[in-house]
């Protein structure tokens, strides 16, 4: 399927042609507001929609816009607040980068609420959003999908080749080391991301600071597990095999009481490869919280 048959698709199966061209149009835009971090950190971000809040955290080679297919669907029943995590499209950056400051960056998005917020996270956000469940936040709900927690399980030598591709001018190459030997996307899918200018700007753009969070998450530990007191939904993609991500005999180590649910054919990238899919699993999963 190239990229002539993938948006054919999505026409095909859009619930609303109208919104999909909105949705189009909407990932090359930018945010819409900002707030700023604890360490002073200004985080740009856009809202949209209106009812119970939700934050979308995205992953390590994105910015807010890999949401912009699933982002007014959801915005339909919630107001939704994307934010491009720190050295990401129109935020700024600190010299100094831990796990601790992307952690009080969404408690910074998070604070600008007066309510519990539902929070989806991808990748590396789901990674974020953890620790800032452990951390206290006040929660409505958290969907996960595919956190790669188990960073031990990360090639030193595919992060070493990704650092020397980025620091030779070469950050195609180093998209695909990131997507297809980490994250297990296809390179059918990476073909797609990459025939589109404004997510191959978002991606050469995003993958320059990705070592920072592979080498992050090589290090991290969860000692604190498991998450409790948050009603938590685990997604997954049928194909995906990376086994950084989580297995199922980790999950009920992870929060106690998670749904999962399967995303059917999908790899790491179902909110921009079947963006219906994705909608209707994580609102079939916040509106069970209003019951």
């Amino acid at each position: 399927m190239g990229i002539g048959s993938h948006f054919l698709r999505l026409f095909r199966d859009a619930p609303s042609k109208r919104r999909l061209l909105r949705s189009l149009a909407l990932g090359s835009k930018g945010g819409n507001g900002s707030v700023t971090s604890a360490d002073g950190t200004v985080l740009s971000l856009r809202r949209s929609g209106s009812g119970s809040p939700m934050v979308l955290v995205h992953g390590t080679l994105d910015g807010m816009n890999t949401f912009s297919l699933v982002e007014l669907a959801l915005a339909d029943h919630h107001e939704v607040t994307v934010y491009d995590r720190r050295g990401r499209g129109g935020s700024s950056d600190a010299t100094a980068y831990a796990l601790d400051r992307e952690v009080e960056d969404l408690q910074a998005v998070l604070g600008t609420y007066d309510q519990p917020v539902h929070v989806v996270a991808h990748s590396f956000g789901a990674v974020v959003a953890m620790k800032t469940a452990l951390a206290g936040a006040d929660l409505a709900s958290l969907v996960l999908y595919e956190p790669p927690m188990n960073g031990d399980q990360i090639p030193d030598d595919v992060v070493a080749a990704l650092e020397d591709a980025v620091a030779e001018g070469r950050p195609d190459d180093a998209i695909r080391l990131l997507a297809h030997d980490l994250a297990g996307v296809s390179d059918e899918e990476i073909g797609i991301a990459m025939a589109v200018p404004p997510v191959r700007k978002m991606l050469r753009e995003g993958v320059r600071s990705a070592s920072r969070e592979l080498r992050t998450l090589q290090q991290c530990t969860w000692d604190d597990l498991p998450i409790t007191g948050v009603p938590t939904l685990m997604l997954r993609g049928e194909r995906s095999d990376s086994p950084a991500y989580p297995t199922a005999q980790q999950l009920s180590t992870i929060v106690l009481g998670a749904e999962a649910v399967t995303l059917a054919n999908q790899t790491h990238l179902a909110h921009s490869m079947d963006p219906n899919g994705f909608t209707n699993a994580v609102l079939g999963f916040t509106s069970q919280q209003h019951q």
